[in-house]
This record gives structure tokens, sequence and C-alpha cells, in this order.
């Protein structure tokens, strides 16, 4: 289940009735996951809000809680130098993430990095203020967002160039950013990954997402579901549609499934 448009009200609160329904579900050996952008440790407070026994799925896929401990992939320093270029030239905001540290290269509002899915005002990050900073920690980035300023002509500029250049794979979790993500790695592989790990198959697999870099992840599953807040993009792909994350859509489309398909 993604975090923001889906899982979560407003990208900090989740209501009582999906926690519970979480729960209620969990206690009949039905395995719940976290599948966001956001890094490992700004994740784990959407975890921590509903309870230990809840799986991550981080960075896009990137990073994620295998059965043998955490995988993590990493972005490439040639990924990661050619985004800051890109970005420089084009005077786009960036951030760039590993499993516990967030950076960025230009200042933005906080509230602009919390919608983006990867800050909270309880999460400092640093700034990185030229090349030579950067290539101190690049081998460590598994992610990254670029985000529009308000001309999205230039985030399309700049998506052409990532893509060009085959080093990346580009996503986005809303219309006015770009997701960066290491090449071959998506939602989707993590979950594929996890159905090898865990024994299930896609018959037998639930995804909630309503946003582009969620249409990985629903081409792994049979019970792929769609916000109803969700780009229109997401819910052609998805099989079914449930109502917003704003009335508790992933707690009803649930009910509803396991009224009419009772378990044991």
């Amino acid at each position: 289940m993604d975090v923001d448009g889906t899982l979560m009200l407003n990208h900090q609160n989740i209501s009582q009735h999906t926690k519970d329904t979480i729960e209620k579900l969990q206690k009949k050996d039905i395995k719940f996951y976290i599948a966001t952008g956001r890094m490992y440790e700004l994740a784990m407070v959407a975890k921590n809000m509903l309870n230990h026994d809840v799986g991550l799925v981080t960075s896009n896929g990137a990073v994620f809680d295998g059965v043998n401990g955490r995988e993590v992939t990493k972005l490439g320093n040639a990924a990661v130098e050619l985004a800051y270029k890109v970005t420089q030239e084009a005077e786009l905001p960036m951030m760039l993430f590993t499993p516990e540290k967030a950076y960025f290269t230009k200042k933005i509002p906080d509230f602009i990095a919390r919608n983006a899915g990867n800050f909270d005002e309880s999460f400092g990050y640093k700034e990185i203020e030229n090349l030579a900073e950067l290539i101190k920690i690049e081998d460590q980035i598994t992610n990254g967002v670029i985000l529009s300023r308000g001309n999205l002509s230039e985030l399309v500029a700049t998506r052409e160039k990532l893509l060009a250049s085959k080093l990346l794979r580009i996503s986005s979790s809303s219309p006015d950013n770009l997701e960066m993500i290491p090449l071959n790695t998506d939602k989707g592989t993590a979950v594929k990954q996890l159905q090898l790990e865990q024994h299930v198959d896609p018959s037998h697999t639930f995804v909630f997402g309503d946003g582009l870099n969620d249409t990985g992840m629903m081409q792994e599953a049979e019970l792929s579901v769609a916000m109803g807040n969700a780009l229109p993009e997401v819910k052609k792909i998805a099989n079914y549609e449930t109502d917003t994350n704003i009335n508790d859509g992933l707690a009803k489309f649930l009910e509803r499934y396991f009224q009419k398909h009772p378990l044991a």
C-alpha cells in the first residue's frame, strides 16, 4: 500500500478505521507492506503509526524488508552526478536519499518537501553546496526526487535528458515531480521479490496506490486497486477502484472484499 494519497489522510495521519482494519486482517495471516517513495527512515514514521508487523518497501523499491533483512540497491555515481548537473542547469530543486539521510541541492519550503513524501519537521536534512560535496556521498544514494518550481516545461526537459542517458529509471508520484530510481528497479520489482520470498502469487496480492510510481507494483497483483483520488492513468491500469484516501478507501475495499471472500 502506497502512503501519500493512499494510506495516509494528509501526508501525516492514518485513520483509526484503517488501522483497525489492518490489525484485524493481520490476525488472519495477511501480511501488510508500506510501499513508498519515502526514504526508509521516514517510512518508519508511517509504520510506527500502524504496528511493528508491517513491512517496508521504500525509496520506490530500492530499499525494502526482505525475509533475510533489508535489501538495498544504489542509484549509481554516474546517475547522481548527471542529475546534479542537469538540475543545476535548470535551477530545479533536487533531494537525494540514503536509507537514513536526506540531502538537498536547493532550499525548498518544508511543506513542499513534506508533500513530496520525504520530509517532516522532526527530520533534518543536509544541503549539498557543490559537486565536491556530492562526490563524497554519491555512492550511498538510493534514489532521489526533482521538484518543479512551477514551470512544468523545465521538468519535462529534465526528464528527457535523464532518460536519454539510460543511467536510471524515472517515475513520478505527482505531476510536479520526477522520481529517480535505480535501473531495473521500482516498487514492482520489490513486490515481485517479496512474492517469491513469501511464496505468495499475484492472485493473492493486493496493491493500493494513486500515483504513477505505483503502476509497476500494480502489474504484479491481480487485486490492483486505484484510489478514488488516483491519477486517470493509474485508474486505467488498476483492476479495481475504491473510494478516496480521505474517505478510507483502502479499508473500505478490504472490508468489502473479505465480506465476499471470508477467511477461514
